[in-house]
């Protein structure tokens, strides 16, 4: 089965990104816009995994996560990537305690690679994808826009981690919980 490692956004913040996704609706881009429902924060996408080895990686994922203590994430301001020359994902960041953030995925990334998973070769930016960009009709005014949106003041607070399956549709993908994995309560 498709799996991956994330963190769960709460339905304030799901319900502010999708404003946000209505608004820019109106420059019509060619976006493939994600579902509200769906909208998360990846920590490792694991790709293919077979059920045997799904237990094993819950088990580190406890492991990991009993390792931290909840720790609080806002948002902060939209982007894209790779660059505005060349967009392809339409996101909206995170500020807060990324550090913490930094270092629990950065040990989800470490545990993993013992499962034979390669580790990012890339450095790890925390965000929430609204949008796939396909063409850049219309892109330039919709990034214009949400550069100046006004996001609500909105933070939450992290405390599990989640082992989601992926499965694809013509439609899109849908994702299920398999597993969620509570972190540590504070001392």
């Amino acid at each position: 089965m498709r799996t991956f490692i994330a963190l769960e956004v709460p339905s304030d913040v799901i319900s502010a990104l999708a404003a946000l996704q209505e608004d820019l609706k109106s420059f019509r881009a060619d976006i493939a816009w994600i579902n509200s429902n769906n909208i998360h924060l990846t920590l490792k996408f694991l790709g293919e995994v077979d059920k045997q080895l799904c237990t094993e990686i819950q088990q580190a994922c406890l492991e990991t996560a009993s390792e931290f203590s909840p720790f609080k994430l806002s948002l902060n301001g939209t982007g894209v990537f790779p660059n505005v020359r060349h967009p392809r994902v339409l996101w909206v960041g995170l500020a807060g305690e990324t550090q913490i953030l930094g270092q629990l995925q950065e040990q989800i990334d470490q545990r993993m690679a013992e499962f034979g998973f390669e580790p990012e070769e890339k450095d790890f930016r925390p965000h929430l994808t609204i949008g796939r960009i396909k063409s850049n009709r219309n892109v330039s005014e919709l990034i214009g826009r949400a550069e100046g949106y006004s996001l609500p003041n909105l933070s939450f607070h992290v405390r599990e981690i989640l082992l989601m399956k992926s499965d694809l549709h013509p439609e899109g993908a849908s994702y299920s919980e398999l597993a969620k994995m509570k972190m540590r309560d504070r001392l």
